[in-house]
């Protein structure tokens, strides 16, 4: 496998979930493809399947990098999936409110579609 494969959709694996840089905890695995940088300069870029260490947190940290996916042992079982879809649901009620106008109910539907992080 080259490193440009390790970049590509076809690497990603079926099972994981998006954290914000402030939960990642050292011995994570990277599922997705990270770059960060200023401007239009890449001066990071993670691999998938990259360990997670302290470096690499502090790292993220540096170039800006808000949030990224990492591996699951194993999707999670109905009650935990059917909780976190309702804190989901909950907490963007609670950004929105009841009446959002257009734009922003297109973004509240978009968000409910895509659904919760199941970490």
């Amino acid at each position: 496998m080259s490193s440009d494969d390790l970049f590509s959709a076809d690497a990603v694996p079926d099972c994981y979930c998006w954290l914000p840089i402030a939960r990642l905890t050292p011995g994570m695995v990277i599922a997705r493809p990270v770059q960060g940088g200023h401007g239009n300069q890449v001066t990071l870029r993670i691999a998938v399947g990259t360990g997670v260490t302290t470096s690499t947190i502090a790292q993220l940290v540096n170039k800006g990098v808000e949030c990224v996916a990492v591996l699951q042992d194993a999707a999670p079982d109905e009650a935990a999936r059917a909780a976190a879809v309702a804190g989901h649901e909950q907490r963007l009620a609670e950004i929105f409110g009841d009446q959002p106008n257009e734009a922003c109910r297109r973004l509240r539907d978009a968000l409910l579609a895509c659904g919760p992080s199941t970490c």
